[in-house]
């Protein structure tokens, strides 16, 4: 169960062990249900100790659930990051976690798991954390999907003063907003507002070869020779180069000397070669119909 929640400012995974820890060790058992022989291990970080200690007291009689305390420290929710702290199990880019024998799901997950199966709810809700320094009363509000970003804020008291930055997301893998028009997904997770854009004022300034995207890396990556990729639009390179496996943490971004936006370039080649396959896949397709028409017309011939 990954509880980690290490983005900075998200809380809704945090509130929602302090108010439904029962729903997240019921969601826990069914999956475990379906393996008899696995153990379940509810992976906390340290800087959650209630909910560590309301999970660890809820668990103390089940056999085959344990409560692991994890060091905060980030990108640490990410599942290849996960199961190397608590296994020790290294998940490389050729196989999945099931290969390894582990299975990762997030709290919001294994309790939508609980309501779907013992409640008979389909996931029509999600809990959204609304902060930042221009919120007025930031807080988590528990919303129907489909839910306008507006009223959230409204919900949370409006702002203080327009902000210069709005985020939907965590504020190092979020998605910049120019509008809150936009409804709550299923995958949404928080709206976070800042008075001051305080990354855009950093001016951005050529690579010095520090090599510090390189060593900040959890994936182990090579960020400055993939952004060369990028810049060059090489999609060969920056595939050669694993670029694809990038979990978009933004921990090279954040600590680049030359403030380059990195993350934001992996993420649009990884758009582009996401396009350009579906392309070629569309492409191949017409060929085959094409082909198989011909065919026939040669037989009916």
């Amino acid at each position: 169960a990954n509880a980690v929640e290490c983005e900075p400012y998200l809380t809704s995974d945090y509130r929602d062990m302090l108010e439904t820890p029962e729903k997240l060790i019921g969601g826990l058992k069914v999956v475990l249900s379906l393996f008899p022989s696995a153990k379940g291990k509810i992976c906390i970080e340290d800087n959650k100790p209630e909910a560590i200690r309301i999970l660890t007291e809820m668990t103390k009689d089940e056999a085959n659930i344990e409560v692991v305390s994890l060091k905060t420290r980030y990108p640490q929710g990410g599942e290849r990051q996960l199961i190397y702290a608590v296994t020790g199990r290294k998940i490389n880019f050729s196989i999945l976690p099931a290969d390894k024998g582990v299975l990762v799901n997030n709290t919001d997950t294994l309790i939508a798991i609980y309501e779907a199966v013992c409640e008979s709810k389909p996931l029509v809700r999600r809990i959204l954390t609304v902060t930042g320094d221009a919120v007025a009363h930031p807080g988590n509000f528990r919303v129907p999907l489909g839910t306008n970003y507006q009223q959230l804020v409204d919900a949370a008291g409006g702002f203080t003063e327009e902000p210069e930055k709005i985020i939907s997301g965590g504020p190092m893998m979020g998605m910049s907003l120019f509008k809150l028009d936009v409804p709550v997904t299923k995958n949404s997770s928080s709206i976070l507002a800042f008075k001051e854009d305080q990354v855009s004022k950093e001016p951005v300034t050529p690579c010095i070869n520090c090599g510090r995207c390189a060593v900040a890396c959890p994936t182990n990556l090579m960020p400055v020779m993939m952004m060369k990729a990028v810049l060059q639009k090489d999609i060969n390179r920056f595939t050669a180069l694993y670029g694809t496996e990038c979990i978009e943490c933004g921990c090279c971004s954040y600590v680049c000397p030359a403030k380059r936006p990195l993350t934001q370039g992996f993420k649009e080649m990884k758009r582009r070669i996401k396009a350009e396959m579906a392309r070629k896949a569309a492409a191949e397709k017409k060929a085959a119909e094409e082909k198989k028409v011909a065919e026939e017309k040669k037989g009916e011939a």
